[in-house]
Parts: C-alpha cells; structure tokens; sequence
C-alpha cells in the first residue's frame, strides 16, 4: 500500500493498484505530480531548444511542411518564422503550462463518464487519477533530457522530441509520406498511459480486465483509429 507521497512517486510505475486503492482518500497527493509534470516537460522542451540557433529551428520547421508547399510559399513561411525562431522555446513552455492541465481535465471527464457507471465517484477522484496515470510522460521527458545532454551538438532535429514515436522506433518515414504525421504522433508512452487507465477503471469500477483495458484504450484507437481512415 502507498503510504506517502514519495512512495506513490514509486507505486505508479511498478505498483500503481496499490497507489489507486489509497487515492481517493489522498487526493491532495496529487498536487506533486502535477507539479512534476509540468516542471520536468517545461524544463525538458526549454532545455531541448535553448542551444538550437534560430537559423537551425526555422529549416527544421521548412522541413516539416516543404513537400507541400511552393518556391515562393516556403520563402515567405520561412521569412514570417524566422520572426517567431528565437521565441520558440519559451513559447513551447508557455503551452505545455496551458495545455496540460486542460488535457488531464478532459481526461479526467472521460474516465469519470466511462466509470462511474460502475461505482459513482466525484470528479475530483478521476481528476486525481488522471494526473498519476501521466506520470509515464514524466519518463519520456527525462529520456529526452538525456538525449540533448549527451548531444555533441545542440541542434538536434525537432522530431527528436518524439524519439518514442511508433515513426521513428519502427517506420522511418520522411515528411511528405502518407503515414509520417500519424506514426510521428503515436508516441509508445500513450499505450503505458492508456495501461494505467485500465488499472485504475479495474480498481474503481469493478470492471473486467477486458472491459478495463478496452475503456482505458478506447481513445486512443478513436483518436488513430479515425485518423488512420482518412489518410
């Protein structure tokens, strides 16, 4: 059983029934690893671009988007982006600050929706669940820490930033390919999210394994499953 913060800090990677059966009663608990997520991913995204020269981002970000535009449409993008190159760091941190905790709160909505028909608890309970069940993320950016750190050079590929995507582990596709913004998005990290989902609907709700995992998983196979039909 988690008994305190920095147990529970712990228990969600290697334990995380034991954390999910004391939560509801340690809600406050879950102010440290919001926190956490949003020190460590602000950290992580300004660290990652504070060596790059603007010059590099600009081409990275031409890169991404060159295939489908004209001579005269990449020199005007790169004219207006060059503007904006040196900013984007502390513009990727101030959306991470805003982004975050709305995402988990729209998290927290669905497994309160898909939960609560099998034991009703208050949105604040799922709300808790859901930051833990990001605690993953924490992991995928000090990977990428890690990665800029034994760098020998500061200007690494944007996409480096999604060194857990399906596209880069497995595919390898270029920009410009069919299937490269879908399997540059997947990240792996989703699925150990989606896996603690499951445990925590499996706990609460007293659902099948089946059931949880299906719950836990459902929008991610929405979200690329429905992606997927339409390229």
């Amino acid at each position: 059983m988690s008994n305190n913060v920095s147990q529970a800090l712990l228990d969600i990677y290697v334990a995380p029934k034991q954390l999910f059966n004391v939560l509801p009663e340690k809600k406050g608990w879950s102010w440290f690893p919001l926190l956490l997520i949003l020190a460590v991913n602000m950290f992580g995204v300004w660290y990652f671009y504070s060596g790059m020269s603007p010059e590099w981002v600009v081409e990275q970000q031409i890169a991404q988007v060159a295939h489908s535009m004209s001579p005269a449409e990449i020199a005007e993008s790169r004219a207006v982006m060059g503007q904006m190159a040196d900013k984007t760091g502390i513009i990727s941190v101030a959306a991470i600050l805003v982004i975050t905790p709305i995402m988990m709160a729209i998290m927290a909505l669905y497994l309160m929706l898909v939960g609560n028909p099998g034991q009703k608890r208050p949105y604040g309970d799922w709300f808790a669940l859901a930051v833990w069940s990001n605690m993953p993320g924490v992991l995928n950016m000090l990977g990428l820490i890690i990665l800029v750190l034994i760098s020998s050079d500061p200007n690494l590929p944007l996409t480096t930033v999604n060194y857990l995507s399906l596209n880069q582990l497995l595919f390898g596709l270029e920009p410009g390919a069919a299937w490269y913004t879908w399997a540059e998005n997947f990240n792996l990290i989703y699925l150990w999210i989606a896996g603690l989902f499951a445990v925590g609907l499996h706990s609460w709700s007293g659902y099948s394994a089946a059931k949880s995992a299906l719950l836990g998983s459902l929008p991610l196979l929405l979200i690329y499953g429905l992606w997927a039909v339409f390229i």
